[in-house]
């Protein structure tokens, strides 16, 4: 069955049904069933109900991934059994097309056609696909009541297709669904032209910052997706204490705007006020490289020039003008923005960020988080809670097997949740204390007495006390740069190979420094939470900080003269400049421009080398050897942006260097950047690649164990997403691989 449902959507794609699927009707071992792209009737639409139910079933195939309805079948068997009847006459295409447009207010892209099998006519009406990016049709109106008080579907309702059936659009899991690819269940089909999907121009940080591991809030996420449907809905407040997560849920979401390109916005804009940033998965905080507004002024400062403003836009501007400018930008450039932490401002400043954002254009969105609601009428609000007693346990599951420590019962997990109210930010600094070598009654007992935060700060302030003078010096170096070279910190530090491989050692002894490898360079990264604390302490850490703070100041600027912040400007402005050239159909000029502000730097930077990748890719035809080589430079250089991997790996499948594709997914996964479930996916179907391959002279052995690779793979991507239409789509590509399997072994 899986075969005839790759054909099917291949025949959706086309807009041609082949009538030779239909043979296997009435055979004694074949059933061609029902499916998320095929739905049989017995008799055609005779009055204005069932036309409306009609429209209701396109619109549900269309919703997901397009399909055809076809009448003149009859069901024999429940969900199994199927027969040829026919119909005698046609449907009637304006009728349907009128409903259709009545009850949606747009046109659905349908048509019909007659076909004969044995003598029987059966008709076929074909739906297109909805596409990327677009949002869910949703009714506009109520429909004809079947019965009293049964309507056949509701105003502002969505319906779409789920496998073999229709449903409504009730949770998070369904809009997750909604808004992905829906890319066919097929091994082959699901990974073409994927590189096309680049995301929105976003400006999110590195998700490892914000949550590298997002758990549960599906009831909260569900909020957010009816929220973005709403028209007359435009900005939204995320409120709740500290340490539940706002900032997480809101970049969660904003991350699934840019990543599923959502119409009609063009871009992402993140802005936060944040000094440091709660970063779950290292337990600690990260002192921010920069803060984007400071007040009112600033905040509308920022979202202008998010949006193309320049600094001499603002010049002689006063408050309300500086609103008004941001206003009249975001009208030119639909956008959804979030603007993190709008507590920090003074009451007053809040009150003009609310202001703004009842005025904003039509056409963008504003997420906002704070911990207070501010004067926000409920409807926009959505208060924050801690996790739920179901998501907590996965989140003390995850993370204990992150931290090392051994599971527990659940019966002390539930003590847990009650003694920190589900907050995640409560939960690791408890956890924390388990992980420096107290038992967990004794953290819970420690955490409890000191209020955790408190408790945690005092531990790590005594481990870094007692370091020795040449290790706290290294420790405070990593924590100003946050990710530094091997050969960065000689050139700060003036210490010998010996001195500075005693000093990491006795670091990451303690836990307090981790190293991870860009290319064949080693680097140093500090938990953030730690760095922070060592900045704090460098006057009482009994160390030079002052000249470290120099010394490291000089590393920063480039060998030409050019200060990073000054590098960075040339950087963005380039980029921003080949985006709009691309967008207006230049993709030529668009390689140009990133590729002579490369040349005015003396050293590479990783941004400008993925744009130039990226331009590469977009040339007619695209340059994909160019593309991988400034790919695989970026990497080289510590670029781990999502974008990058993906756009690397679709050079990397384009070119068939199938082992460098292999290499760039694994990459991906083992730094946890972007979908670990649409990475794993990926994977294996380049281990089917790799066997199917026109000049392959694998051996059967050889091709079985990258089969067994590939079913490994999807079964892993299973673990990444508990969406039950996405698992289904899963198992229909393990059943495929299975397949291929028993073929190759049947052929020894």
């Amino acid at each position: 069955m899986s075969e005839i449902v790759v054909k099917l959507h291949q025949c959706v794609a086309s807009g041609e049904f082949d009538l030779g699927i239909l043979n296997c009707l009435g055979a004694d071992d074949v059933f061609l069933q029902e499916c998320e792209v095929l739905d049989y009737k017995q008799q055609l639409p005779t009055n204005d109900f069932e036309y409306a139910k009609t429209v209701r079933d396109l619109v549900a195939m269309h919703n997901s991934y397009g399909g055809f309805l076809i009448f003149g079948i009859r069901e024999t068997e429940k969900d199994r059994g199927f027969r040829l009847v026919g119909v005698e006459q046609n449907i009637q295409l304006n009728k349907l097309r009128d409903m259709t447009l009545n009850y949606l207010g747009t046109d659905l892209r349908i048509s019909a056609s007659t076909k004969t099998i044995d003598g029987l006519s059966i008709e076929i009406i074909w739906v297109a696909k909805r596409a990327n990016g677009d949002k869910p049709l949703k009714f506009k109106k109520n429909g004809p009541e079947e019965s009293r008080g049964k309507l056949c579907f509701k105003r502002e309702q969505i319906v779409f297709r789920r496998m073999e059936s229709n449903a409504i659009a009730e949770q998070a899991d369904d809009y997750d669904f909604l808004y992905s690819a829906r890319r066919p269940p097929s091994i082959e089909m699901s990974l073409t032209g994927f590189g096309n999907e680049e995301p929105l121009e976003h400006n999110l940080p590195d998700r490892t910052f914000i949550c590298s591991r997002f758990v549960g809030r599906k009831d909260y996420l569900y909020n957010l997706w009816t929220w973005l449907e709403d028209d007359f809905s435009r900005v939204r407040l995320i409120a709740g204490e500290g340490g539940l997560g706002k900032t997480s849920l809101a970049y969660r979401f904003a991350e699934e705007v840019a990543s599923r390109r959502i119409k009609p916005y063009e871009q992402v804009v993140w802005l936060t006020a944040k000094k440091q940033q709660f970063v779950a998965s290292e337990d600690s905080y990260r002192k921010n490289s920069g803060i984007d507004y400071f007040d009112a002024p600033s905040l509308f400062i920022a979202i202008a020039t998010a949006h193309g403003c320049v600094e001499s836009d603002f010049k002689d501007c006063d408050s309300r003008e500086l609103q008004q400018l941001a206003l009249e930008s975001c009208a030119a450039v639909p956008s959804f923005v979030v603007i993190d932490d709008i507590d920090s401002l003074s009451p007053e400043d809040q009150q003009r960020t609310l202001e703004f954002g009842m005025r904003i254009p039509a056409k963008t969105k504003i997420l906002l988080t704070t911990r207070v609601n501010l004067s926000y009428s409920p409807d926009n609000v959505l208060k924050l809670n801690g996790l739920l007693i179901n998501e907590f346990r996965e989140y003390i599951r995850l993370t204990r097997e992150r931290y090392g420590l051994t599971l527990i019962k659940d019966s002390k997990i539930a003590h847990i949740h009650d003694l920190s109210g589900g907050s995640p930010l409560f939960t690791d600094s408890m956890l924390r204390l388990e992980r420096r070598g107290l038992s967990l009654e004794q953290a819970i007992k420690q955490w409890t007495g000191e209020k955790g935060l408190e408790a945690r700060k005092a531990a790590l302030e005594r481990e870094v006390q007692q370091l020795s003078r040449e290790a706290k010096r290294v420790l405070y170096v990593i924590s100003l740069e946050r990710n530094v070279s091997y050969v960065e910190l000689k050139q700060i530090l003036s210490y010998t190979d010996q001195t500075i491989g005693d000093a990491i050692q006795e670091l990451k002894g303690l836990f307090l420094v981790s190293a991870p490898s860009i290319a064949k360079e080693a680097r140093y990264t500090v938990e953030p939470n730690t760095g922070l604390l060592v900045l704090e302490l460098g006057q009482k850490l009994g160390i030079d900080h002052t000249a470290l703070n120099k010394s490291a100041k000089s590393a920063r600027t480039d060998a030409i003269g050019l200060s990073l912040q000054k590098r960075s400007g040339i950087v963005g402005q380039a980029i921003s400049q080949a985006v709009a050239l691309l967008k207006s159909e230049n993709p030529r000029d668009a390689l140009k421009t990133v590729t002579d502000a490369s040349k005015k730097l003396n050293k590479p930077h990783p941004d400008l080398l993925l744009a130039i990748g990226r331009f590469s890719l977009k040339q007619d035809p695209p340059n994909q050897d160019q593309a991988s080589s400034v790919f695989e430079q970026a990497y080289s250089l510590g670029q781990r942006k999502p974008l990058l991997f993906e756009l690397w790996f679709d050079a990397e499948f384009g070119r068939n260097k199938f082992d460098s594709a292999l290499f760039v997914a694994t990459a991906a996964i083992e730094l946890q950047v972007g979908d670990n479930f649409r990475w794993y996916e990926r994977r294996a179907q380049v281990h089917v690649a790799l066997v199917n391959r026109s000049d392959s002279r694998i051996t059967v052995d050889a091709a079985i164990r990258e089969i067994d690779l590939a079913i490994a793979d999807l079964q892993k991507a299973k673990d990444f997403n508990d969406n039950r239409i996405m698992c289904y789509q899963v198992d229909q590509l393990i059943h495929q691989v299975s397949s291929l399997r028993y073929k190759l072994l049947t052929t020894v």
